[in-house]
């Protein structure tokens, strides 16, 4: 399935947590040994690693015996959630990947129309099948991670939201325990099923994912304030309203697995070659994860950027940057996707020769 190349290690960046580098030097890395997936918010981002995600779904993880654990936030639940599909969990991927390139929207869009288009993208891809496969699939069950506002950000009126996000960014810079006092982390997984979080000062619950639940739990889990209208009071949960779990969990910096686990690595498909705890920890150079410690991050290498337009990943700007020609911004972030084929085989080349662990850094 995956051709060959020379020089792979060109095409992407390894990095592993302490547990993982262990791990990785103890034997080598085979689909049995991931103890779960942390899918990493980023909006369109994302689409650089979509071909990976669709190769780890369909082919690498199809001959695994024990379920998978896929821990999401934002666009990561939203892929993780077409990966249930109990069939063809390709052509759901790719069913998201066509809809979200294809999202349109007028000059000066406001939270309405955004939350509209973005609604209409996910209730493609909810499909049925992919709804059923969520909530029963042997083989992956989702974790889909929100935040509940508190506080001055538990509301939708658009000044007062903003006074308030200005307040949980002050407060996360001076420490990100306070980040706790803006945010309460939910996380709707299966059967109520739970991972290891961190005990970094935000409060964490698991609440079952259920049929009621599904639909408002994993596109909570995507929604940016102020850009987009929360989501309220999903079924199950506590009330109040729910948005991105990037918030709180951009890159997933959290253990999710217990030590001594026999399946001691947490596999991180990434747009980046850092981990950036919190939405708010983008600017804060000095936010260094804590607790990834069993985290195998897989992100692009230099042979991979060169063949990005700009040497970038597809970004929320770029809406912007092609206002007015949408076929453009549509081959620029295509042509991401394509980069992002080479990252992928670099990676199953590596895994397959023995040969990853030769290439991997400390995180």
């Amino acid at each position: 399935m995956f051709h060959a190349m020379t020089d792979s290690a060109r095409y992407l960046t390894l990095k592993a947590g302490p547990a993982a580098r262990a791990a990785l030097a103890e034997s080598p890395l085979t689909p049995e040994r991931i103890g779960a997936l942390a899918g990493a918010a980023g909006g369109p981002k994302w689409l650089a690693i979509a071909a990976f995600y669709r190769a780890l779904f369909t082919d690498w993880f199809a001959t695994r015996d024990t379920p998978l654990p896929i821990v999401g936030s934002s666009i990561g639940a939203w892929a993780g959630a077409a990966a249930c599909h109990p069939t063809d969990p390709g052509g759901a991927l790719d069913a998201l990947i066509d809809a979200y390139i294809g999202q349109r929207y007028s000059m000066k869009p406001d939270a309405a129309e955004i939350t509209t288009t973005l609604a209409g993208i996910l209730d493609t891809v909810l499909t049925p099948d992919v709804r059923t496969g969520v909530l029963t699939n042997p083989r992956y069950r989702l974790h889909a991670m929100t935040v509940r506002s508190r506080w001055s950000t538990a509301t939708d009126r658009r000044a007062l939201l903003a006074a308030g996000s200005v307040a949980a960014g002050i407060a996360n810079a001076a420490s990100r325990r306070w980040l706790g006092a803006f945010f309460e982390r939910v996380v709707f997984a299966r059967d109520g099923d739970t991972m290891v979080y961190a005990n970094d000062g935000i409060a964490s619950r698991t609440v079952a994912l259920t049929e009621h639940n599904l639909r408002d739990a994993v596109f909570a889990s995507g929604n940016v304030p102020l850009i987009m209208q929360a989501v309220q009071n999903p079924a199950g949960a506590p009330a109040g309203l729910y948005r991105d779990g990037g918030i709180t969990d951009y890159h997933i910096d959290q253990p999710l697995l217990a030590p001594g686990t026999s399946a001691p690595i947490v596999l991180m498909p990434h747009f980046d070659t850092k981990l950036v705890p919190g939405w708010l920890d983008k600017r804060l150079g000095w936010r260094a994860p804590r607790h990834a410690d069993h985290v195998l991050l897989v992100g692009p290498g230099p042979a991979m950027t060169e063949r990005l337009v700009d040497g970038a990943v597809p970004e929320r700007r770029d809406f912007y940057r092609y206002a007015g020609d949408d076929a453009a911004r549509e081959r620029v972030w295509r042509q991401a996707i394509d980069a992002g084929r080479f990252m992928r085989d670099a990676f199953f080349d590596l895994a397959a020769s023995g040969r990853l662990v030769d290439h991997v850094e400390s995180l």
